[in-house]
Parts: structure tokens; C-alpha cells; sequence
């Protein structure tokens, strides 16, 4: 597990979320600003989900920050902002960014299995596109089970497995490598983003966040949807192309409230 979370951590200490292809220097405020809108321009429906706004005075603990594009949402909200992630690059640009805004965040570079924070002390945990790159994605839904206060809610995404947009992969590095009998799950875990990145099937989507209630799955078909529309002759299909099968999957919930009595 070590040779794993290390490779994790290197590979985005070299690759930071959302940071490739912006035209500026790393670091600087005109890279962050672009980064924000290409960022929002493809997923604007993470407005919609997470509610910056409504967390205005409640402590919200992002888990895997990336650049920090979504805990700054979060903190020009009025929240009261913490981060932790695994690559010391990204917890460098985060505090960055939020510097060159004139915002204020405890942000921290450790592991999700393992929250440097108290139990019950957050009112939101949201992690978009992280639990499925950790070693041990149930530990951290575990840890952040923990730290939030009874009643708190956990708002995150997972990559689904029932989606065709992973074929792309599996084409690409098994079927045009003559290696027909490996898996698709093994493909992803050693080709897409960092190493052992997994995808879930829907059954394991819901035994991961088994410990909260008011569960609520959303499919997002972004990477679908962003292929068939830059196809002119398959563009037509993107308002056709079941939600089922998404490769994104959305997930709310919450932490019980405590039985009284």
C-alpha cells in the first residue's frame, strides 16, 4: 500500500488537477482564472451540486483539492475552509490561489485515510473525482464519516464502471496491444490518471457510502457527452444518450443524526 500511495502522490505532484494546457505560468493569478472557467465551462453543473453559497459560516473540508478551484467557491461563499491532499504541488498552488485572492484556508498535504481534523467538526465534506485514486477509498470514506458532525453531509464523485466511455482505454492498451483477455478494471487501474485508479460499479458505489443516509446518486455524462459533441455526425445522440451510463457518478448524503435518549 505504501508503493501505491507513493506512486499516487507522485504522479500528481507532477500532474496537478486542472492545471495542463493553460497557456500562463503555473502559479500565477491569470493561470488560476483561466483554469476556473475552462474548469467551469465543461462541468457547470458542479455549481448546481455542490451549493457554494449555501454554506455560508459552516466549516467544509475538502478532500483532494486540486488547484483549489472549488474550495475558493467555497470560501468567496463565506465558508470556513479546510483542505488536505496528497500531492504537496497541489496543496502549494491551492494555498497560492487562494492567497492571490484574498482568501484564507487551512489547507494541509496528508492522506484521506487519515484526517489530521477532530471528530464531528464539519458541517460539509465534499471530495469531486478523489476516492477512486486512493489505495483504500473505504478508509476515507470512513475518515470522513468521522469528522463530520452528526448530521453533516458528504458531497462527492466517483468514476462509474458501467459507462462505454472507458472502452477508449481498453482499446487503447489492450485490444490494439493484442492483450484481449485483460480487464477492463486492471486498464484503467494501470493507463488512466494515476496508478490504481479504479471505476465502481453501482453496487459498490453504494456499499462505499453505505454508513450515511439520504443517499442520492447523480450521473454526470460528461466525458460522453464531450465525445459525441465534437463529432458533428454523432452530435445528435448527446440528447439521446442514457444517463445510466455515465462513467461520473454524483453522490449526497449525510451523516446520521445521533439517537437521543
Amino acid at each position: 500500500m505504501a508503493i501505491i500511495r507513493k506512486s499516487v502522490e507522485e504522479y500528481w505532484d507532477k500532474h496537478p488537477c486542472d492545471s495542463e494546457g493553460i497557456a500562463f505560468p503555473e502559479g500565477s493569478l491569470e493561470f488560476f482564472e483561466e483554469r476556473e472557467e475552462k474548469r467551469y465551462q465543461g462541468q457547470a453543473f458542479i455549481h448546481s451540486f455542490a451549493q457554494f453559497t449555501r454554506w455560508r459560516g459552516k466549516k467544509v473540508l475538502e478532500v483532494g483539492c486540486g488547484c483549489g478551484i472549488d474550495l475558493l467557491q467555497f470560501a468567496r461563499a463565506g465558508a470556513e475552509v479546510y483542505a488536505i491532499d496528497l500531492s504537496q504541488h497541489s496543496v502549494e498552488l491551492t494555498r497560492k490561489h487562494l492567497e492571490l485572492c484574498g482568501l484564507r484556508a487551512e489547507i494541509k498535504q496528508g492522506d484521506g485515510r487519515d484526517l489530521p481534523f477532530p471528530s464531528d467538526y464539519f458541517d460539509l465534506v465534499y471530495s469531486w473525482g478523489v476516492l477512486h485514486h486512493s489505495p483504500e477509498p473505504s478508509k476515507v470514506v470512513e475518515e470522513i464519516y468521522r469528522v463530520l458532525k452528526p448530521g453533516g453531509y458528504i458531497k462527492g464523485m466517483v468514476y462509474s464502471h458501467n459507462s462505454p466511455a472507458w472502452l477508449k482505454t481498453w482499446f487503447e492498451y489492450a485490444l490494439l496491444k493484442g492483450r484481449i483477455f485483460t480487464s477492463l478494471s486492471r486498464v484503467i487501474s494501470e493507463h488512466y490518471e494515476s496508478p490504481g485508479t479504479r471505476a465502481f460499479t453501482m453496487g459498490q458505489i453504494k456499499q462505499l457510502f453505505r454508513l450515511f443516509s439520504e443517499l442520492k446518486f447523480e450521473p454526470a455524462p460528461l466525458r460522453e457527452l464531450a465525445f459525441l459533441k465534437k463529432h458533428r455526425a454523432l452530435s445528435w445522440l448527446a440528447n439521446f444518450y442514457p444517463r445510466c451510463l455515465a462513467a461520473w457518478m454524483a453522490v449526497d448524503g449525510r451523516r446520521p443524526e445521533r439517537k437521543r435518549g
